[in-house]
Formats: structure tokens, sequence, C-alpha cells
């Protein structure tokens, strides 16, 4: 569908407006909830880690497919790298919010110099360093995306499991966000690449339901189940990533795109209008959820609790709807945003 000259789907808006809420309830819960104490939450934490970060990517597959691969590289140039610097300068304000107020980073010109020039990634906010890593990779490897390219992608999702199954080894922070390694929360783009293809190839293909696809994905997430349950005996290394927890989340985010299909034709009900504002506006929720969750931490002003976490979970969506609220009144009206 076109929209002011851009294609956009729907279904991925309300898909990633389902991964926002998902990842926002995750880190209400991780800083909050006694999760050592409460099994329950526990494994709704690990589910959300599973699927959230490979399912983002599957969302901007598809929309760069709609958006830029279907175009000349010098059109979607200038997008890609607009979009990377957004995310980037999301990153730093997650980062630098996460190190002021949970971490109580000193006003040191080393201890900032060392977040600025990415020694290390600040907590909570790797994933939006990687998100801004894959648009350059996008950008750097345009011509292996594009509809002309028929193998390119193929390539790419061979590259990405034998990356995933190297031996890993202590590496740095933007080479951990590339590949992995030991040495921090890394999300690695190119073992998880995979789903960014993926997304790629659906958008291009136009795929809803295929049983090829399902039974696909399904048997990726039974790799994990059995490798949880029979081998590990517990979650699949995730840092450093290992194959089992990357094809872990494949299932269930077939059943997301799956039921935001079904859900597209219905954007007159309220509950699919929110979603997809939501999705459309992910890095804004993502952002400001962040900051709120990371400067009560640096108050007396919570306790750690179940009930809390998923208060503040409400609380965080009011707030957030009541900015957007007020942004787009001042878009129409300028300061005039009271009556």
């Amino acid at each position: 569908m076109r929209e002011n000259g851009k294609m956009y789907a729907k279904k991925i808006d309300i898909m990633k407006g389902i991964l926002t809420l998902q990842m926002i309830f995750a880190h209400c819960i991780q800083f909050y909830a006694e999760l050592e104490k409460d099994p329950v939450v526990l494994h709704i934490s690990e589910y959300i880690n599973l699927t959230t970060f490979s399912g983002f990517l599957f969302c901007f597959g598809y929309t760069s497919y709609l958006s830029y691969f279907t175009k000349e590289r010098r059109e979607a140039s200038r997008r890609l790298l607009g979009n990377a610097w957004k995310l980037l300068i999301g990153y730093y304000i997650s980062c630098f919010g996460y190190a002021i107020f949970v971490e109580k980073l000193p006003l040191r010109m080393d201890r900032i110099m060392e977040l600025l020039c990415l020694k290390r990634l600040a907590g909570w906010s790797e994933f939006l360093f990687s998100f801004a890593l894959i648009m350059l990779m996008e950008l750097l490897l345009f011509p292996l995306f594009t509809e002309k390219n028929r193998w390119g992608i193929g390539v790419m999702v061979v590259v990405a499991v034998l990356v995933c199954l190297l031996p890993h080894r202590e590496v740095g922070s933007i080479a951990g966000s590339v590949t992995g390694g030991y040495g921090g929360a890394f999300f690695p783009i190119i073992p998880y690449s995979v789903y960014l293809i993926w997304g790629i190839w659906m958008a291009r293909e136009q795929i809803g339901f295929r049983r090829g696809v399902m039974a696909a994905a399904f048997a990726g997430t039974v790799w994990h189940t059995i490798d949880y349950i029979c081998v590990s005996g517990m979650q699949p290394s995730r840092f450093p990533l290992s194959f089992s927890y990357l094809v872990g989340a494949l299932f269930y985010l077939y059943l997301y795109y799956l039921l935001a299909m079904a859900l597209e034709g219905k954007e007159s009900l309220p509950p699919v209008r929110y979603l997809m504002d939501t999705g459309r506006n992910s890095l804004f929720y993502l952002i400001v959820s962040n900051l709120i969750i990371f400067a009560l931490k640096a108050t007396s002003f919570y306790q750690k609790s179940t009930l809390y976490s998923v208060g503040l979970f409400f609380v965080l969506l009011f707030i957030i709807g009541y900015f957007r609220r007020i942004l787009r009144g001042y878009g129409k009206k300028g300061f005039r945003v009271l009556k």
C-alpha cells in the first residue's frame, strides 16, 4: 500500500506494535520484578527476549524491501543513512540515560568518551546500536538485497549461520555487535540478519500463510525447545549467541505475522489502531520508556515486585500516549496545544 508516495504494510506496523509493547513490558519486569523468585515472570522475560529483537529485524527486512530495495541505490542511500543516524542518536540517549541513572556515571570526560567512542555499550540499550548498524549493513550490501539479485539473500543466510556457528572469542563492542562474541550483551547483526533476510523475502514474494514456511519455522523453534529441555537444561546461550537461540523465535514470529495479517483489515477497531500507532512510533516508545525506567531506578520510589512492574508498564503506556497526543497537537496547531 502507498501513502504519501511511500510504500508501507499495515500488518508490519501491527506486528511492530506487538513487539514494542513486549519489549517495554520485559524491561519493566527485568528491572522491578523479582525474577529469581517468580519462575512464571522469568519465563515471560525469556520468551520476550527470544522473540523481540529477531522480530524487529524481520519487520525491518519487510519494510526495507518496500522502502529501499525496490528503488535505485542512490535514491535509497540518503534515507538509509538518515535512519542510521536517528537510531544512533536514539542509542546515545538511552545509553547515557542508563549510565547516568542506573550506573551513576560520574561527570568525567574519560568515562563519557568511553561511551561516545563505543568502547563499551550501556545496558538495555545495545539493541538500538545494532539497529543502527543494520541500516549501514543494508547500505553496504545493497545489491545483494535487490530483486535483480536472486541469489544474494541465499548467500547471506549461509554466511549468517556460519558466523553463528564459529567459535566465540573476546571482542570489543563494535565487533561484538557485528559478529558476536564474549565481552558484552551483544546483538550481532550478521547472525541475526537471517530474520532481516526472511522479512525481505516475505515482502518480495508477498507471502502470507504457506505450509512450507510454517514447517521450517516450527522446526527451528522445536530445535530450540529440545536444546532447552533435553540438552542444555536451560535457555540456550544468548550472549554469546548460539544457533539454538538464533532459530528459537522462528515459529512464534510467523504466528505474529499471521495474526497481524488477520488484523490488518480491522484498523477501525481501537486496539488495532493503537498497535499500528505504536508500531509506527516504536523508537519513540522504546526511548521514552527506557528513560523513565532508568530514571526511576535512581530514586526510592519503587519496589521489587511483579505487581509494581506490571503497574509501571501501564503507567508508561499512559505517559507515552499522553506525550504522543501533545506532539500531535503541536504538529497541527504549533504551540497552541491547549485551548
